[in-house]
């Protein structure tokens, strides 16, 4: 009868002592891979940044990734940050001269819950060679960042 009590006593600790650790392990999800998304909502964003990167999903990704409308038609949301200067300053050392960026944007890849960032990126649109003679602004900021999201998929 002792014996029983004390086995009891020590599968009911042990239980106690492992739960956790496989309800911890049960929390952790699988990595999302980039590879496997298909379908993006992208968030509103500053400038219209927003407006460029759609263009330019369906432009670079040709009909692989999808731009949806509503969240929980997604695989991933894109959401992100947009800066443009448009002083006089800024044109001239930025736009002319190439020195700077004048349009800069930050976007995270988050999961459908929006809970998990799985990939994040910023990019500028400076262009040090031809200056003046690029298009500029927050396209060609969007233009870069869908590239760099293309070049992750493409390495995992």
């Amino acid at each position: 009868m002792r014996r029983q009590k004390a086995l009891l006593v020590c599968v009911v600790a042990s239980i106690g002592v492992l739960a956790p650790l496989a309800s911890e392990a049960q929390d952790k999800e699988a990595p999302v891979r980039l590879s496997s998304i298909k379908k993006v909502f992208v968030d509103k964003m500053d400038n219209d940044l927003d407006q460029y990167i759609r263009a330019e999903i369906q432009k670079q990704f040709k009909g692989d990734m999808v731009v949806v409308l509503k969240p929980e038609l997604a695989d991933a949301i894109m959401a992100g940050v947009s800066e443009h200067q448009t002083s006089t300053k800024a044109v001239v050392t930025g736009r002319y001269l190439g020195l700077h960026d004048t349009a800069t944007g930050s976007v995270s890849l988050l999961d459908q819950k929006g809970e998990r960032v799985l990939w994040s990126t910023q990019a500028g649109d400076r262009s040090i060679w031809f200056g003046s003679m690029k298009a500029g602004g927050p396209r060609k900021v969007a233009e870069r960042l869908i590239n760099n999201l293309k070049k992750a998929m493409k390495e995992e």
